[in-house]
């Protein structure tokens, strides 16, 4: 049975790369006319003191493909960056494009987050204070941030890790 049977017209599919290749990958795939989708998210990160954003993969060393049955299935595991095509017994493994779709609509709302600064009044998602409003103040070293809580009817300065207040 020839694989342009078994598979539907046109689908997305999931690329394996090889390490720190995938923007390798996906300039060549894209090269070869394939469709990629690389979803990728933007991260606060502290670097020398102060908070800078960086974008970062979902999915490091995975891409998204879109592809026709007709289409040269051995141009895709031939392409520099790409190690394989993820398949369960022996079939590439298809994406829903519900997945593809909704990973889109987050990655672009990721874009629009920016960087703290400080007064802006925000959420503590995990810890000791979760579920809490704050009101950033300040960083307080490389992972910790310090905030205005209002703890038994009184404003406390806390600190807690960068983690517990972003998602």
């Amino acid at each position: 049975m020839s694989i342009q049977m078994e598979l539907p017209e046109i689908a997305w599919y999931l690329l394996q790369c090889k390490p720190r290749q995938d923007a390798r990958a996906q300039e060549h795939l894209t090269r070869q006319g394939f469709e990629c989708f690389n979803p990728s998210t933007l991260i606060q990160i502290i670097k020398h003191g102060s908070m800078k954003q960086k974008i970062q993969p979902l999915f490091p060393g995975y891409i998204f493909v879109r592809v026709k049955a007709e289409d040269n299935w051995t141009a895709l595991q031939s392409t520099r960056g790409v190690t394989r095509i993820v398949a369960f017994c022996g079939k590439p493994c298809r994406v829903s494009d519900d997945i593809i779709t909704h990973l889109r609509e987050r990655c672009a709302k990721a874009v629009e987050t920016q960087a703290l600064t400080p007064g802006d009044h925000i959420h503590v998602k995990v810890g000791p204070y979760a579920e809490l409003d704050a009101i950033f103040l300040s960083m307080d070293g490389e992972q910790r941030v310090m905030l205005l809580l209002n703890v038994l009817n009184r404003q406390q300065v806390v600190k807690v890790p960068l983690a517990h207040i972003i998602s």
